[in-house]
């Protein structure tokens, strides 16, 4: 049915159009301004033109008085909106709201105008002045499209909730405008040549305005896959907001045509404007589909009932997929070796990119782990809540996700680290993966012992990473974390031998009972604690580290002694689950602590050399290293 608007909404619902027509009129000169270098075509005089309302006109006092007047022409047409707003709507909070916002944001816009002419243009100032311009045009629109869909007389509620994924591609494409006027105003745009990869690599180059402009394509790629995401998944949508993602979509692919084009004929002034139109326009979509998205009821979520949860949004399934919580502890494995293996502290950016690229691969690694136990996952109460089983994410787009993980990851340890940490950090996704996950976590009770080596991959990563080798003191560390697993992992299992039954998973206790997977707890641990402190008896920690690993080893012990004395399954096994975790996270943590004290052991590298540099590099040469 369509809507009823009164003679006044009309006209405010016109006011409105103009004034976004005008303001994207506005922004495309003021981007030509720019590039063509006439913000100073008119001396440093504000509002007249060198003293003069109608001046000589040369091509630059041309151009910016011609900006000036569109300048003008949006004053008019936003205050003649906040006018009629004033006089017949304001009861109508959905539209008295948006045009006293204009109002006051074009207050801001004009006072900014002569500080840019008197500061001589100053970047930071002609930037914010851009990112104003781009908050009025969207409330501008936004005024334009309740007043489409506000009836005569009514006051629509507001929506109570959009998808965050509209939220964040909003925000991504608003952040990309912020960077193209950085990387305009500091003339960066030559500073990364060829497209899309900067220079041929994909590296963030190492001058300052070059990082500038490969931010601005990172940020303008992201944008480009979040609208693609939407397109895909605005299937089920009403049409409203279907149209504004495809619309937004459309207009995403043209502005990077637009840029390719741009960059690789060395940034001609025609297209450096057409860039900025179609970069507003863009920016234009995107506001509508926050607005249609808001507004379509197949989108609403419904009020939760007395205590019931919001759903996650994608975000959140996303990173859940990831499963963050185990990933903290593998990263803490992997960056407490960087600081011990007699090469030196590791510099922050090294750790940085460890960590990145650890996160980035166990995280592609449990997602994949999540896609191929879908169906036990559904079967448990535990897991039966995450993103596949619960429908909020399909199986293929969380393979997907994995894979596409992994690979980053990859790339992030090869190019920021080295090729061995890369190859190492891979074989742990692939054991995981292939050996535990698809291979021995269904057939057998020893799954989570074999399977266990692939948590035992972090400190080989971390290792690697600074030392550029493996030697025996790095196989000390990877058997510490294999001999900790079963009595970690069992502790746990004791508790949710219910839930593994139910899926068919043949864990310990399923298999052979409580009181032999206790036996077998006591066993690994037993082997585990001298384990610990052989890293101090030859020398590559120190006499802090082996008291800590005694004191932190012992407590675990007693945990193991407690837990057989105690028939069935007590809170005792909950306790030393969670303790296991801190035991493990305090221990790799004690290490980095014994090699910065001014006492600490200076490990020096092992005669024993595992694995260097050199003969990973050869994996990957064509004739395979001969």
């Amino acid at each position: 049915m369509p809507v009823e608007h009164s003679p006044g909404q009309t006209l405010y619902r016109r006011l409105a159009i103009a004034a976004s027509a005008l303001v994207i009129g506005l922004i495309t000169l003021g981007g030509v301004v720019r590039i063509t270098g006439s913000g100073l075509g008119c001396g440093d005089h504000w509002p007249l033109c060198d003293g003069q309302w109608f001046p000589p006109l040369d091509l630059p006092t041309l151009i910016e008085i011609s900006h000036r007047w569109v300048a003008a022409l949006v004053t008019a047409a936003v205050f003649a909106l906040f006018t009629v707003a004033w006089r017949r709507h304001r009861k109508q909070r959905e539209l008295f709201v948006p045009a006293l916002a204009a109002a006051v944001l074009l207050v801001i816009q004009v006072l900014l105008g002569p500080v840019i002419v008197k500061l001589d243009l100053p970047p930071a100032v002609v930037i914010v002045h851009l990112l104003n311009a781009m908050v009025l045009l969207a409330v501008l629109v936004v005024a334009a499209l309740r007043a489409g869909t506000v009836s005569a007389g009514h006051v629509e509620p507001l929506p109570r909730s959009r998808p965050s994924l509209v939220h964040l591609t909003a925000s991504v494409g608003f952040v990309t405008i912020a960077l193209g006027a950085l990387t305009a105003n500091l003339d960066a745009g030559l500073y990364c040549l060829g497209f899309p990869l900067c220079g041929g690599s994909a590296a963030p180059p190492a001058t300052t305005l070059g990082l500038v402009q490969w931010i601005h394509r990172l940020s303008a790629f992201t944008l480009l896959g979040l609208t693609v995401t939407l397109a895909v998944r605005s299937a089920g949508w009403g049409a409203g907001a279907r149209r504004a993602a495809t619309t937004v979509l459309a207009l995403a692919l043209s502005q990077i045509a637009v840029a390719a084009f741009m960059i690789l004929h060395l940034l001609p002034t025609s297209w450096r404007a057409l860039h900025l139109l179609v970069g507003t326009l863009v920016w234009v979509s995107l506001v509508v589909l926050v607005y249609r998205t808001g507004r379509d009821s197949s989108l609403q979520i419904e009020p939760p009932s007395r205590g019931a949860a919001e759903p996650p949004s994608l975000i959140t399934d996303l990173i859940t997929l990831t499963k963050p919580r185990i990933i903290s502890l593998l990263l803490v494995t992997t960056v407490a070796p960087m600081f011990i293996t007699g090469h030196g502290l590791p510099s922050a950016s090294l750790v940085f990119w460890v960590c990145v690229g650890g996160y980035l691969m166990a995280g592609g690694a449990n997602a994949i782990n999540m896609w191929f136990d879908r169906d036990i996952d559904d079967r448990m109460t535990r897991t039966r809540l995450r993103p596949i089983p619960a429908g909020r994410i399909s199986p293929l787009a969380a393979l997907l996700f994995g894979v596409s993980l992994g690979g980053l990851a990859f790339w992030t340890f090869w190019e920021m680290v080295n090729p061995l940490s890369a190859w190492l950090a891979l074989g742990g996704l692939l054991f995981y993966v292939l050996v535990y996950t698809m291979m021995l976590k269904r057939w057998s009770p020893q799954n989570i012992v074999i399977g266990g080596a692939a948590g035992a991959f972090p400190p080989l990563v971390g290792w690697a990473a600074v030392a550029g080798s493996l030697d025996l003191a790095a196989l000390y560390l990877f058997a510490i974390i294999f001999f900790w697993t079963p009595p970690h992992f069992w502790a746990l299992a004791l508790l949710k031998q219910g839930d593994y039954a139910k899926a068919g998973v043949p864990m310990m206790p399923n298999v052979h009972g409580e009181h032999w997977t206790k036996i077998q707890m006591l066993a690994y641990t037993l082997m585990l604690l001298p384990l610990t402190i052989m890293p101090s008896v030859f020398g590559a920690l120190g006499l802090f580290y082996a008291l800590a690993a005694a004191v932190l080893g012992g407590r675990l012990l007693w945990y193991c002694f407690k837990l057989l004395r105690e028939a069935g399954v007590t809170p005792t096994a909950w306790k030393m689950y969670k303790y296991s975790l801190l035991y493990l996270a305090l221990l790799f943590a004690a290490m980095g602590i014994d090699r910065a004290l001014p006492f600490g052991h200076r490990y020096e590298r092992s005669p024993i050399l595992i694995l260097d540099q050199p003969e990973v590099e050869a994996i990957g040469a064509p004739d395979g290293g001969r």
